[in-house]
């Protein structure tokens, strides 16, 4: 039984985008824009595929030791203006989707570890 789901929508302009959704309604990621519906399935694919790939913290940039990069896939962990978000990256390094925001970092590593337990078996929704 799926966890959660993924939204497809239209925007007005014609452009597909996805949010990635709990059962309990709350967004835990969204894609960019997409120019057609075959594309944007093939983002949620792809965030299927990498959601379980490595996590890159990247709020730590001024320790001691030197920070150890992860190639893609992976997912950074970044903290901006007193918020901490997320990002989905591809193989290619392209953001496949990103987080909401959140005001600590322990809600946006909640928020991935929900993402790596959803993504996968979430089933896709039109929303047009």
């Amino acid at each position: 039984m799926a966890s959660g789901r993924y939204e497809i929508t239209k925007s007005g302009e014609g452009e597909f985008s996805f949010s990635l959704v709990t059962l309990g309604g709350k967004v835990i990621a969204r894609s960019g824009k997409y120019k057609s519906l075959v594309v944007c399935k093939k983002g949620i694919a792809s965030l299927r595929i990498n959601s379980d790939a490595p996590i890159e913290d990247k709020t730590e940039a001024f320790s001691d030791i030197p920070e150890e990069k992860i190639r893609c896939p992976k997912i950074e962990i970044i903290a901006s203006g007193g918020a901490y978000n997320f990002y989905v990256k591809a193989k290619n390094g392209s953001i496949i989707a990103e987080g909401e925001g959140y005001g600590t970092k322990n809600r946006c590593l909640e928020a991935v570890s929900n993402l790596k337990y959803i993504a996968f078996s979430a089933e896709s929704t039109e929303i047009f």
